[in-house]
């Protein structure tokens, strides 16, 4: 297996300071304490570490520039959150630098490590592989940092995030209230806290229904479309239901194709709701009801947050977001034809 490469983080760990002292040790910008210049020099050496060189280019121009983290930009959802942060950005005079982590900690590490060593005006994290001590150890560092749908304790304030456990229960209790009393949920990936926020949520709305938990109503998907007919496929092959609730809408759209293809109509015989509404919600056949997740605006208030912060305000804290359901076609009551 190929050896990951060192990190400015990794260096800043090994000497024993703040990967801002690694920089300015690494730029000669600034004096640092000789005994602290040395142990990072033997930590360079030690680690064998190369500093990046697109943050070196950026060096010395990166006092208008914003690092963004984010998983991926195929998804239309980190697509629109992305969008809203630059909107946000360009407001207040800043641009974004902006780097895909595609799901992998060693790579989201050196995305961090190269906007460090880039020295950018602040960070907005939209990806959570990256262990939460390496964040707070950039924020004891005096590093702006906003978090978006993510959540460190010590950074709550600077976090912002939807409602996930609400939007579950938001969803399930739509179903509930249309009549539904045996309704499955094609769940995101679990080893995701969003994913099993929503679960609960779930969990929650039947059980204020009176109605007992059963796992076996439960499918893991893996938030794509393909995956949610899979879990779709399972679910009709394994249990008896009348309606579903998914953890986002394009695994909606693909349990809305195992449907058809099983022979069944949405939402004659199984009602559905999804999650995120994205685009495809509206032109999944028939259209879908959804939970509305605000990441666009989400994103301008992330990034209004970080600006506050790099001016050297005390914002008040980003908010817990509870969003609304938006109702299209694809739920009825049991047993009601469309």
């Amino acid at each position: 297996m190929e050896r990951t490469k060192p990190t400015i983080i990794d260096v800043a760990r090994a000497a024993g300071v703040s990967p801002s002292t690694v920089s300015r040790v690494l730029n000669g910008t600034t004096a640092v304490d000789a005994a602290k210049a040395e142990r990072v020099h033997v930590a360079v050496a030690r680690l064998g570490y190369v500093p990046n060189a697109f943050a070196r280019s950026l060096l010395g121009h990166a006092g208008r520039w914003v690092g963004v983290l984010v998983p991926q930009l195929a998804d239309e959802f980190y697509g629109r959150v992305v969008t809203g942060i630059e909107d946000g950005l360009k407001q207040g005079g800043f641009q974004m630098v902006c780097s895909l982590g595609h799901g992998e900690r060693s790579t989201e590490a050196e995305a961090i490590a190269m906007f460090v060593e880039a020295r950018v005006a602040g960070l907005v994290l939209v990806s959570d592989h990256v262990p939460d001590r390496d964040v707070l150890a950039l924020a004891r560092a005096r590093h702006p940092i906003v978090l978006v749908n993510r959540v460190i304790p010590e950074l709550a304030a600077h976090a912002i995030r939807i409602d996930n456990v609400y939007s579950g229960a938001l969803a399930t209790r739509h179903l509930l209230g249309l009549g539904h009393t045996r309704i499955a949920h094609v769940a995101g990936s679990l080893n995701r806290t969003g994913a099993r926020e929503r679960l609960e949520g779930y969990h929650l709305a039947l059980r204020e229904h009176g109605i007992a938990r059963d796992d076996r109503l439960v499918f893991e998907g893996d938030f794509s479309e393909e995956g949610g007919r899979e879990a779709m496929t399972r679910a009709l092959d394994s249990a008896d239901f009348t309606a579903v609730f998914a953890a986002n809408d394009r695994m909606a759209a693909g349990a809305i194709a195992a449907i058809r293809e099983a022979g069944l109509r949405t939402p004659d015989d199984i009602s559905i709701v999804g999650f995120d509404n994205t685009a495809i919600s509206r032109f999944t056949y028939p259209a879908l009801t959804t939970v509305d997740y605000p990441v666009t605006s989400m994103g301008r208030r992330a990034a209004d947050h970080l600006l506050q912060l790099i001016a050297g305000a005390d914002p008040p804290p980003l908010p817990l977001i509870q969003p609304r359901l938006v109702e299209r076609d694809s739920t009825c009551a049991p047993g009601e034809m469309r």
